[in-house]
């Protein structure tokens, strides 16, 4: 038997004239309701994916966050996992608080977390934030397929419980510089120091991979790229930059002309600081001025020139073509400038000059020419930059396969003296194949732990084969004597 509701005024006490008006303003608190609930979930899934591009997921997962970036560390190389919402590759199943573990203390459900994934950073996220990115992170597409490569390091590494003892001596709370009452400084210090994880690559680490806050930002080498230092000390970290020139920089890669990113720093300038917006950038550049200077490094001249001595690019129209015409001419060119002419010259003008509209950086006063550790410039000479990588930047191509180390260096010798602002540059064939073949070397101290293990595994074998051999030997007697 079919049964209807009773009508409201029934069981409400209202007047049956009023019962219509009153449904409708049921109804329609309902769906107001519903569309504040729907519009707050979309702020906060738009705030996370800010959340996630400030913290440079994107720049290890990739843009699908699928995984798969490799990151070499003394102890072997680490692979960034899947982070999609894949229920069998990814991370479909975590939860909330799943999510925040992972992020404050490197434990995932299944497993604990190798350092390299920057939790010893992403600790002070705050609960907000981690709210908004778990959103984000939930409702984008799943890839239903693990990464390419597998972290597979050699034992004891591979003992991931291991990890347990690193966090005990390292995850404790951290001797970061005091920040003031200043709003933007603070602002800027979080994007630093937590979400942009600034520290992981550009802190040295000491011989257990743990950061040394008493040389906060001062500069490391991470996967054969130098990290320089971001301190305000005005030779060897950031003091001649401007507040703008960091800005730039971190918006589009380049700064005054004379700065370019490229390697690891380029990826997370495509993937995360080009998606910040102005006044974050601005608070991150307020902060890093603020903080202790450190003389790190044997830079000997500033890396970028005091804004007063800089040059302003110039560049004429069919300039390039008639300087490379003229030098064709001549019967008198050394064979760094011959190298130069027939593989640097089309794009950057034998002038050194660029073409700034073109996005061609000039190579007068260029950073990379004036450091005095080459390494940055030596992999850009080998392996090139490739295109988009940077805001409108064209693609420069790698010379490993067509020079020798003995011209690669040649040619890193004459850009760095002719425009580099360096006295003399007598690199080697030697430095080239150093920088081309170079692998993360273990500690010592590591060495020694991973010697201790093997040989307290063989200890344990051994003891077991006693105690094997014993209860035989003694199963034996006792069959002799019955």
């Amino acid at each position: 038997m079919l049964t209807t509701a009773p009508p409201l005024w029934m069981h409400s006490g209202i007047p049956p004239r009023l019962c219509a008006p009153v449904a409708a303003l049921m109804l329609a608190s309902a769906v107001a309701a519903e569309t504040t609930s729907s519009a707050q979930t979309e702020a906060q899934i738009a705030r996370g994916e800010y959340v996630a591009r400030a913290s440079g997921c994107m720049s290890c997962h990739k843009e699908d966050l699928s995984g798969g970036y490799q990151v070499e560390t003394p102890m072997g190389t680490i692979v960034a996992s899947n982070i999609s919402p894949s229920r069998d590759y990814g991370i479909g199943d975590y939860s909330r608080d799943d999510l925040a573990r992972v992020l404050r203390r490197g434990v995932a459900p299944d497993r604990r977390l190798y350092p390299a994934m920057p939790y010893a950073s992403f600790r002070g996220m705050r609960d907000a934030d981690i709210d908004a990115l778990y959103a984000w992170l939930q409702d984008q597409n799943p890839v239903d397929e693990a990464p390419e490569h597998e972290t597979d390091l050699p034992f004891p590494f591979n003992i991931r419980t291991g990890v347990m003892v690193w966090n005990w001596l390292f995850l404790g709370s951290r001797d970061l510089p005091a920040v003031g009452d200043d709003p933007v400084s603070q602002r800027g210090a979080y994007l630093v120091d937590h979400l942009g994880h600034c520290g992981e690559c550009h802190t040295p680490r000491n011989d257990f991979f743990a950061m040394q806050d008493d040389l906060y930002l001062a500069g490391e080498e991470m996967d054969g790229w130098l990290a320089p230092n971001l301190t305000p000390d005005p030779v060897t970290g950031i003091g001649e930059w401007t507040q703008q020139n960091i800005v730039d920089y971190l918006r589009t890669g380049h700064a005054d002309n004379i700065v370019q990113a490229a390697g690891p720093m380029a990826d997370f300038v495509q993937h995360s600081t080009s998606h910040l917006d102005d006044d974050d950038l601005a608070a991150i550049a307020a902060y890093l001025k603020t903080i202790p200077a450190i003389a790190a490094g044997s830079q000997d001249i500033p890396i970028i020139p005091p804004v007063e001595e800089r040059g302003m690019p110039t560049h004429r129209f069919g300039e390039i073509r008639t300087e490379m015409a003229a030098a064709l001419s001549r019967d008198d060119l050394s064979t760094p400038e011959q190298l130069f002419l027939s593989h640097c010259a089309a794009c950057h003008g034998m002038s050194g000059q660029g073409q700034p509209q073109a996005f061609y950086p000039s190579l007068d006063q260029n950073a990379a020419l004036r450091r005095a550790d080459p390494g940055n410039l030596l992999q850009v000479l080998l392996h090139g930059v490739p295109a988009g990588k940077l805001y409108r930047a064209p693609a420069m191509p790698g010379f490993a396969d067509e020079l020798s180390h003995e011209q690669i260096a040649m040619l890193a010798n004459y850009t760095r003296a002719t425009f580099g602002g360096r006295q003399d540059s007598m690199l080697t064939a030697a430095d080239v194949t150093h920088v081309l073949e170079q692998e993360e070397e273990m500690p010592p101290l590591l060495r020694v732990l991973q010697m201790a293990a093997w040989v307290g595994l063989a200890g344990i074998i051994a003891v077991a084969g006693l105690i094997l051999w014993w209860l035989a030997r003694r199963r034996r007697f006792k069959r002799q004597e019955g």
